[in-house]
């Protein structure tokens, strides 16, 4: 959970390759300092994560074919988010929430 940012890494040598902060404002629109990193699962389809921040309600959708030029897109959920995973067909994403 701590700090407050995912990394992408080399997958055989482990090192960093490029570290992002999830610092930010939830989807009330309020600023927190250090929302947790919840869960990060890998598409089988594209070179793509879904990254699940937990405080700041929001799944982060995260193209990493390009490391140094990541693209992020930002889907708005409800707060407190949890681990998730794909449903049976690998075309649906489903996550678990406190809200």
């Amino acid at each position: 959970y701590w700090p407050p940012q995912y990394v992408i890494m080399d997958g055989l040598t482990l090192e960093p390759l490029k570290v992002v902060s999830t610092r930010g404002f939830t989807v009330d629109g309020e600023y927190h300092p250090e929302p947790r990193v919840a869960s990060i699962v890998a598409s089988v389809i594209k070179p793509e994560f879904v990254i699940n921040v937990k405080e700041s309600g929001q799944i982060k959708l995260v193209d990493y074919s390009d490391i140094k030029n990541l693209k992020e897109t930002t889907i708005e959920s409800a707060k407190f988010l949890h681990d998730g995973g794909w449903d049976s067909t690998k075309r649906y994403f489903l996550v678990a929430a406190n809200a």
